[in-house]
């Protein structure tokens, strides 16, 4: 007979064992994602790529035609674009779900028991689906351009996987932090979607930092923001010509390694006493 133990604090190893023995559970949360996302939706996964097209066209017109930005070497300006929204798509999302997971979630938190990191864990499965038909749309359109103008990408766009389990990395690291916060204060709630999409902004997801900033004496102040690091990597995958963000890399990278468990600790101090709360 297979015994369950709960153990009420985090100085064990019984909570990553559960983490193992119920990982099934992170598949059907993100199951359960799509399907609520894509149910009863007339073009379903359409949205995938309708969604992240339409914001390249946006982006592209605004900073590459009205603003006159320049583009990353002889890129054409919407696959550099495009390249820059992958990346922080999964970024963004991964924030939101991580530090929404206490309140989105807490009906079935406070029925049964399951380690509740699982459940933005499997959000994140979720989201890399929508990532990989994002991907897709990329390859057609460096398809496109490679017929149009002769555009041919790099062979380092093999390495573009791991950016992308980074981005969710980073996301969930910086969600669980904000998680523990969430709970108490729903302010922050309301206020992240807005934060995010202006980070979308500041974020060099829809203009190239070389090309535009390179010889500003703010430069490596700017590349403090975690995301920059990912988004030039992703970028530099993608693009021959452009140079590699030494700088802004390692910055994301101890980024990455200081919210991992730092908001891991906080989550786990916040779950055992979130049903108090909400």
């Amino acid at each position: 007979m297979q015994k369950t133990i709960i153990e009420p604090n985090g100085r064990n190893f019984q909570y990553w064992k559960d983490i193992w023995r119920y990982r099934e559970l992170a598949f059907n949360f993100a199951k359960r994602d799509v399907t609520v996302r894509y149910k009863q939706t007339m073009i379903g996964f359409g949205w995938a790529v309708i969604s992240p097209v339409v914001n390249m066209i946006i982006m592209t017109f605004i900073f590459g035609n009205v603003a006159g930005l320049a583009s990353e070497g002889d890129v054409p300006y919407s696959i550099m674009v495009y390249s820059g929204i992958i990346p922080w798509t999964i970024l963004s999302k991964s924030i939101q779900n991580g530090a929404g997971t206490f309140i989105n979630n807490a009906a079935i938190m406070q029925k049964v028991y399951f380690p509740r990191i699982l459940s933005p864990l499997g959000s994140m499965l979720a989201f890399l689906i929508d990532a990989a038909i994002s991907f897709a749309v990329l390859l057609v359109l460096m398809l496109i351009f490679h017929f149009i103008n002769g555009f041919v990408p790099s062979l380092r766009i093999f390495i573009t996987p791991l950016i992308m389990v980074w981005a969710m990395l980073l996301g969930l690291a910086a969600g669980l932090f904000l998680s523990a916060f969430n709970v108490k204060w729903r302010d922050l709630n309301q206020a992240l979607p807005f934060l995010i999409s202006l980070g979308q902004y500041i974020s060099p997801v829809a203009y190239s930092v070389n090309e535009n900033f390179g010889d500003k004496w703010w430069l490596n102040l700017y590349c403090l923001n975690p995301a920059v690091g990912i988004l030039e990597t992703f970028k530099w995958c993608i693009i021959r010509s452009m140079k590699f963000n030494t700088f802004a890399f390692f910055a994301s990278i101890v980024w990455t390694l200081i919210l991992i468990p730092v908001g891991i600790k906080l989550f786990r101090k916040t779950e055992r006493t979130f049903v108090d709360i909400v």
